[in-house]
């Protein structure tokens, strides 16, 4: 008898116990729910105030200045801008319908695109604003939507993304569902370079390039331009004999 009841007794408090441990669960994730409810209610009012303060600049010429010496409200206000204007309604999780290059140039938009969302968040991420970092969160949200920026750019991310990442969650609290994507670090900021030089299709893919279709995007198979995101560099691709090369290594 006695042992039926110590079970019994056990019982309860057990249920008492996941009880309260739940009601404290429901409190934190209620909290945590209404706190990103106003922090995208900031983020959208910082988003069109950054649009507005955005010099009357071409996105080349905006992408280039990303990298002179800025403050962070004005980097984060012209990366804004070219995300605006390459991505459809300005919309990072359609990445795979950004193509083209800037001419005469020649740099691909692709790239000049994830640069823009990378150096926003970025500079999001350290912005004293109330806003700043649920725009940055929802920003690369917004670009691991689409499943090939997310495979080949935070999967295998730029240097600087671990960071960013760290930086939003520290602030926000509340990292993706599943966490960020992750996975192997090659390159830098920038990703976008201008197609230089020449190279064979075999150099290129012993040194494990990244091919880039003819609009200047990833692709699966071989293509006229081989990136080689270790050196940060582009080069058209020669399909014929060793002859002529210009890779210098």
């Amino acid at each position: 008898m006695l042992r039926k009841i110590f079970i019994a007794v056990a019982l309860l408090l057990a249920t008492a116990l996941c009880g309260a441990a739940y009601a404290d669960w429901i409190d934190t994730y209620s909290a945590r729910y209404k706190a990103m409810e106003e922090g995208e209610r900031q983020a959208f009012a910082l988003k069109e105030a950054l649009l507005a303060e955005a010099p009357d600049l071409k996105p080349y010429e905006l992408w280039r200045s990303l990298w002179s010496d800025l403050s962070l409200r004005e980097k984060a206000s012209r990366a804004m801008a070219v995300i605006e204007a390459l991505y459809p309604e300005g919309d990072p999780s359609r990445w795979e319908e950004v193509g083209g290059f800037f001419l005469p140039q020649e740099v691909p938009k692709s790239l000049v695109a994830l640069d823009a969302v990378f150096v926003a968040a970025q500079s999001l991420a350290q912005l004293d604003d109330e806003g700043s970092p649920w725009l940055a969160r929802s920003l690369l949200i917004d670009l691991s939507r689409s499943r090939r920026a997310r495979h080949h750019f935070m999967r295998k991310a730029p240097k600087e993304y671990p960071s960013i990442v760290r930086a939003i969650d520290a602030v926000t609290g509340l990292p993706p569902v599943g966490g960020w994507p992750m996975g192997e670090i090659e390159g830098e900021l920038p990703l976008a370079r201008p197609v230089h030089g020449w190279i064979t299709i075999a150099t290129a893919m012993s040194e494990e390039m990244l091919f880039l279709d003819a609009s200047g995007r990833p692709t699966g198979s071989h293509g006229p331009y081989a990136w080689d995101r270790r050196r940060g560099r582009i080069y058209n691709v020669n399909f014929g004999r060793d002859d002529g090369a210009e890779w210098d290594g």
